[in-house]
């Protein structure tokens, strides 16, 4: 189980894989057998043909694709309308748009987050089932940077199929057989004859045909589409600000909400002193308790709800987490760090023998990384309307249907009302990283809505509560340690990390049961290093239990494990004596995909070269496996006298395998790697007397344009499937600028951000100022 949870699923894939055999001993295999999960029957609906799950075509040759994977700024909507539009053999421009569909089919369930089987390679009874399992509950999720790895196959097959029943469509029209016929653009042709019927002449009859089991797939020698960039079908609409995010939702007779969470995370409202004052505000039309755990008021303006929250003055119980501080948690990770009984990840060989009896050198190190928020452009909101009737509808920009349908009916059970229908309307969003996952927002909206039915409900967070009272990737430290050979590399390698539980703290707020800390998995992602070629490995991990509510952070435990074991790598080869390119060179003998990158991003960088003139300047490397890619990175930095440090350039090398619209992998990476050096340099949340300290982007800063680093980027095709696009960026930067830093001043820095200073305050002038080697 520990494996099956260990992707950004929504988890409630684990009660539904832990209850396959329950499911098919009370409904019967045949019950499971009859769960469609292949796609849908066609059908006409006024002018539209829908040939599939995927697929709508217009009388007028309008394409209508339906991606049910959630658009975040990723560019998923336009990679897999290419995808499909290559197979059906239509040229890729304004005549084709794309949706969320609002039905959850089986066919869109997110089964492979969960399997980790690619579609094209899934086969066996577990797969079979669970495929079905997922499917019966719509399981449909965004996240693990899965999205084309988990659809690029059945979308490119729907395609397929779409063109098949075309083409029989048109052979039935014009008497011919359909081997006769070809398509292009649009069209279905007879050359004999020199006719031509447009796919919008024909959907209406092509709807109704059965679609092929197993139609034939382009091969790539005859793409026109895949592997080439395309703009982006969403971004003329964006230019002209029509595409709808949460924010912009409006219905009639929408009231709005703010809220206010306790600053102590866990604490229960004892009153809201003031209730009956803040009533009396013009606009106000409800003060509401939450759960008993939040207060929230309801007004006619989201203005004049945060201005009637302001006043509020609320009396919070008292919980364990008061008195807490930033010191005190890093205290508990490095004593997290001496446990007699660590959570066994992996052990291959003999560690402890092979440091007991060496003669050689034992390097050993400990780092570690802060509580971080996600800071979305766009704070978190969900509209939610309960009617008279008890149907129910949402408009949220979510990463899962499913998440939303759960808080709504969380929310109603609230309000003591139960739906009889749900809506899921997935909107655009202004940037999620794992925060759009969970249900929080949309419960909280749905119970405002039972206390106004009959008018839809548009909750708010103020961006002080997204940053000071939301969901955060936590905190970790790690002591790894190493037996350097004779030949200085690694015999042995031990790595211990100590962060709070992702899975737990997930599953504790959002399912039925709680698979525990132990296991993991994304505790430890990145650690393991098995691309490196290292005879003895163990890799261990201890829970650190805290009252921080922590969530699912884009890359997770990649973007602190990485920062760790790539600046270990570093410190290894400088007691080594050796170059870090050369050193990680030697480790990766046995992985050539991994050499290939890695020597790639050493020749954009120029590795060996002398830098531009000027004091504090250097370089720093660093590689990673993750999401199926392998990325490595080169930072070039320059510390000024007053330790200030500016990250000039970056060059980023990655194989994402097959590559479905190059420009879309290229801009993934340039904003990774700008969202890593903010984290790297920039970010920090820290906690007095329980609370979160930081508030908004004057204290919680992002990069700026101004002081972004110039990228360049080079993908490598390995002719592997595709792989993830969305995470790897930021994964090695961490790594690489902390390794510069060492290259240009000597100093090793062991702890995320990147600075010497230690309080607060001194914390904000995000320094780091060159000394000698430690």
């Amino acid at each position: 189980m520990p494996r099956l949870l260990s992707r950004r699923a929504f988890l409630l894939t684990g009660a539904a894989l832990g209850g396959t055999a329950l499911v098919a001993a009370v409904g019967g295999v045949g019950y499971l057998a009859s769960v469609d999960v292949d796609g849908l029957d066609g059908y006409v609906d006024g002018d539209r043909a829908v040939l599939n799950a995927f697929l709508t075509i217009h009388e007028d040759g309008r394409v209508v694709v339906n991606v049910p994977r959630t658009e975040m700024g990723q560019g998923i909507h336009t990679g897999l309308a290419m995808v499909v539009a290559e197979e059906l053999d239509i040229p890729f421009d304004d005549r084709i748009s794309v949706e969320f569909p609002v039905e959850p089919l089986p066919a869109y369930a997110s089964w492979f987050n969960v399997l980790q089987q690619r579609p094209e390679e899934a086969s066996g009874p577990v797969v079979w089932v669970g495929r079905r399992v997922l499917g019966l509950l719509g399981f449909i999720a965004t996240g693990a940077s899965a999205s084309t790895m988990a659809l690029w196959y059945p979308m490119r097959v729907a395609g397929a199929a779409a063109r098949q029943m075309l083409l029989a469509a048109g052979a039935a029209r014009l008497g011919v057989p359909v081997n006769q016929l070809t398509t292009a653009d649009g069209f279905v042709r007879h050359e004999a004859s020199g006719q031509s019927l447009s796919y919008g002449e024909l959907a209406r009859e092509a709807s109704v045909l059965p679609p092929p089991n197993d139609p034939p797939l382009k091969p790539a020698s005859d793409w026109r589409l895949i592997g080439r960039s395309q703009p982006r079908v969403d971004l003329p609409a964006k230019i002209r600000g029509e595409p709808v995010f949460g924010m912009d939702v409006v219905q009639p007779g929408l009231l709005y909400a703010s809220i206010r969470h306790a600053p102590v995370f866990g604490a229960q409202v004892a009153r809201v002193v003031n209730e009956a004052e803040v009533r009396t505000v013009a606009g106000v039309r409800d003060v509401a308790i939450i759960d008993g755990r939040q207060v929230a008021v309801v007004a006619e303006s989201w203005w004049r709800a945060e201005q009637a929250a302001q006043r509020l003055d609320i009396e919070w119980a008292q919980t364990d987490g008061d008195g807490i501080n930033s010191a005190e948690m890093s205290v508990r990770l490095q004593a997290a760090l001496g446990s007699d009984a660590p959570y066994e990840n992996i052990n291959d060989g003999d560690v402890e023998a092979s440091i007991a009896n060496s003669s050689m050198s034992v390097i050993e190190k400990t780092y570690e990384v802060p509580f971080l928020t996600h800071a979305c452009m766009e704070p978190m909101n969900a509209t939610v309307i309960v009617r008279e009737d008890g149907t129910a509808e949402a408009w949220v920009p979510s990463q899962s249907p499913l998440g939303v349908r759960t808080g709504v009916q969380r929310g109603t059970e609230w309000g003591s009302v139960e739906p009889t229908s749900i809506t899921c309307n997935i909107t655009m969003n202004g940037g999620a990283f794992g925060r759009r996952g969970d249900l929080d927002v949309a419960a909280q909206a749905a119970f405002l809505a039972t206390r106004h039915r009959g008018r839809p409900v548009k909750l708010i967070w103020s961006r002080e509560e997204d940053v000071g009272r939301g969901l955060y990737r936590s905190h970790a430290a790690a002591r790894l340690r190493a037996v350097l050979g004779p030949d200085g590399l690694p015999s042995a390698y031990d790595a211990l990390v100590a962060a709070q539980s992702v899975i737990e703290s997930v599953a504790g707020r959002n399912l039925p049961f709680n698979p525990g800390p132990n296991g993991d998995r994304l505790t430890v992602e990145g650690v393991d290093k098995l691309h490196y070629a290292i005879p003895n490995r163990r890799i261990r991990s201890q829970h650190v239990a805290s009252h921080v509510p922590i969530g699912l952070w884009r890359s997770n435990g990649f973007s602190f494990n990485t920062f760790f074991t790539e600046s270990f790598i570093d410190e290894c080869a400088l007691a080594a004596g050796r170059d870090p390119l050369d050193y990680r060179r030697a480790l990766l003998r046995n992985s050539p995909r991994h050499l290939t990158v890695l020597n790639r991003v050493a020749e954009m960088a120029g590795w060996g070269s002398a830098m531009a003139p000027g004091r504090g300047r250097g370089r720093g490397i660093a590689i990673e496996e993750c999401y199926r890619s392998v990325v490595a990175q080169v930072a070039e930095v320059t510390v000024g006298e007053d330790g200030v440090v500016t990250v000039d350039r970056v060059f980023c090398a990655i194989d994402v395998g097959m590559v479905i619209n190059p420009d879309a992998v290229i801009a993934q990476m340039e904003g990774g790697i700008a969202f890593g050096v903010t984290a790297a340099l920039m970010s920090s949340i820290t906690l007095e007397s329980g609370a979160v300290v930081e508030s908004n982007f004057h204290d919680f800063p992002m990069l700026r344009l101004a002081n972004a680093p110039e990228i360049e980027v080079t993908i490598i095709d390995s002719g592997l499937p595709p792989g993830g696009a969305g995470e790897p960026g930021i994964v090695p930067i961490a790594g690489a600028i902390a390794n510069a830093i060492q290259a240009a001043t000597g100093r090793r820095i062991r702890s995320l951000p990147l600075t010497t200073t230690e309080t607060i305050a001194e914390r904000r002038t995000r320094t780091v100022l060159p000394t000698s080697a430690v």
